[in-house]
């Protein structure tokens, strides 16, 4: 089955057209798989326009593989080169179709891009001409059913690889088939792409192990022609063809549109989860609808329908469609979808809320990777919240220490912009914070004041150091010395003295008129009186 979502991808593509001939609509699912792989293809006018000719119309779906990409080549090109084909302009319509089909796996062998692409696609293809003639062309296990008065008719047939005349093909190209699959691998025989099956040289095109080349049907319209169906195995694995058309006629006749009967059908087939058998319900979806006017409006094919349906006319279509899963699994499905899709709503309420106000609720990830990259360069401690300070009552810290917490007498200060910062604290300031304030900075001064008389110390005993350095004079008329002479520098006046007053000056040492000795002749207890005399 391959791998698969958690959730499935319900989102549908869905389109709806027509012309005078045909009203159609188609629809696509991804589901429980990874990746949607299916594509389509609508030419309502595949011809060129010509002046009162009808033109011939295509309708086709590709169910790709290991891939997407060469089921996008097909939707692309495969009804472009048909009409290009010589058996096209001749109106061999069959061997244009077959022709066609192996002429796009000849496009992707010659491009670069496609030569190692390990992918593939069924194709399921319906050409309708003209003289109103339905020519389907198969590759795969995709399908189409007609509805003749409500009773389905096949227009194609499955290739798979336990048909005995795809298994005798298989065999002798080489290949195997184990556990139902070609190779262990594919579980279809015939399709686009998948060139590593197709390396055979010595045989053609249509003997490989797997083949591109289609079987086609063709059938002519008539009144009883309601409408056929194409679509890929995601739908023929739930319901069979008569489930299909029996739907299709029901919600045809409730009035419903084309590409909601499209939509429902896939949501009929959807699997609540994943643990059912063979992965049914699991696979992408793409269903398309083309209703057969047969001369008449679309309003008018519509009433035909209703009246089919409610006078039992043709086969009698069943009044609801039958259940795939069981109650629980649906009922388990429902609720879980539910909850998913509320969990979505929710979700996109929020992001619209974000767009028309970007400064509530969630912030945009962009603030969230700024906030990141904040907090990496400069650290942590305070988150940048966007609408903080603006509208927001409070920051966001994001540790804090018990101290921070608001006590049961706390007063909340109110919110106030960055501009206004400092004038909020002056208006906030009472008599009792002024008083406080004038306390601490006398605290401060007198703080300050030991060490104003350490530097005033310190001066002083520089002048000491000096004094001693120079030696003591012996006789007072002798030249005087820096350090005995009233030249001596006035000590700098300590910090508390008032602003405005002179400091007074310093008293002059007083000279003794005793006879020194020199210092050198001096004893040591000499010494220290005369240091002494010189300190008074």
């Amino acid at each position: 089955m391959g791998q698969i979502l958690s959730y499935p991808a319900t989102e549908k593509h869905t389109e709806t057209g027509g012309n005078a001939r045909f009203a159609y609509g188609l629809s696509e699912m991804q589901g429980w798989r990874l990746t949607m792989e299916d594509a389509h293809a609508v030419s309502l006018e595949l011809d060129e326009p010509h002046s009162d000719e009808i033109s011939n119309t295509f309708f086709a779906v590709y169910d790709g593989h290991g891939g997407g990409s060469v089921a996008r080549f097909a939707g692309q090109n495969v009804h472009r080169r048909l009409v290009k084909e010589d058996a096209y302009q001749r109106q061999n319509y069959e061997e244009a179709m077959r022709r066609a089909f192996l002429g796009t796996d000849e496009d992707m062998l010659a491009d670069p891009a496609y030569t190692r692409d390990p992918s593939g696609c069924t194709a399921i293809t319906a050409l309708v001409t003209r003289d109103n003639k339905i020519l389907v062309a198969n590759a795969g296990d995709s399908r189409s059913v007609l509805s003749v008065s409500g009773t389905a008719k096949p227009l194609s047939f499955d290739h798979k690889p336990g048909n005995e005349s795809e298994r005798k093909r298989i065999v002798a190209a080489g290949g195997f088939i184990e556990y139902g699959r070609v190779n262990g691998n594919l579980a279809l025989a015939r399709a686009l792409g998948d060139f590593e099956f197709k390396k055979n040289y010595s045989l053609t095109p249509d003997k490989q192990i797997i083949t591109s080349n289609p079987d086609v049907t063709v059938h002519d319209i008539t009144e009883d022609d309601e409408f056929f169906v194409l679509a890929c195995d995601g739908i023929w694995d739930c319901l069979n063809s008569q489930h299909v058309v029996d739907f299709v006629r029901r919600e045809v006749a409730q009035g419903k549109l084309m590409g909601q009967i499209c939509e429902n059908i896939m949501e009929h087939c959807l699997a609540p989860d994943t643990h059912g058998a063979q992965g049914i319900g699991c696979d992408n979806m793409t269903i398309l609808i083309v209703a057969i006017l047969n001369g008449k409006t679309e309003e008018e094919w519509y009433a035909m329908i209703k009246d089919r349906v409610e006078s039992k006319f043709g086969y009698n279509t069943p009044d609801a469609p039958p259940q795939i899963y069981s109650a629980t699994r649906l009922m388990s499905w429902r609720t879980r979808r539910a909850n998913f899709e509320a969990l979505e709503r929710e979700e996109q309420d929020q992001k619209a809320l974000d767009r028309t106000d970007p400064l509530s609720g969630a912030h945009p990830t962009s603030l969230d990777q700024l906030t990141r990259a904040i907090t990496d360069r400069f650290g942590a401690g305070i988150s940048f919240r966007p609408g903080s300070g603006i509208k927001s009552d409070t920051g966001a810290l994001m540790f804090q220490d018990e101290i921070d917490e608001e006590g049961p007498h706390d007063t909340p200060v109110p919110p106030i912009l960055a501009g206004r910062l400092s004038q909020n604290f002056v208006e906030h300031e009472t008599p009792e914070d002024l008083e406080q304030e004038e306390f601490m900075d006398e605290d401060e001064e007198a703080f300050k004041e030991p060490f104003n008389s350490v530097i005033y110390l310190s001066q002083a005993e520089k002048d000491r150091a000096e004094i001693r350095a120079n030696g003591v004079h012996e006789h007072e008329h002798d030249p005087p010395t820096p350090s005995s002479t009233s030249t001596q520098e006035p000590p700098s006046p300590p910090l508390d003295t008032p602003r405005g007053e002179t400091p007074p000056s310093p008293q002059q040492l007083a000279s003794r008129p005793t006879t020194q000795k020199p210092l050198s002749t001096l004893s040591d207890g000499d010494k220290a009186l005369a240091a002494a005399t010189v300190e008074c």
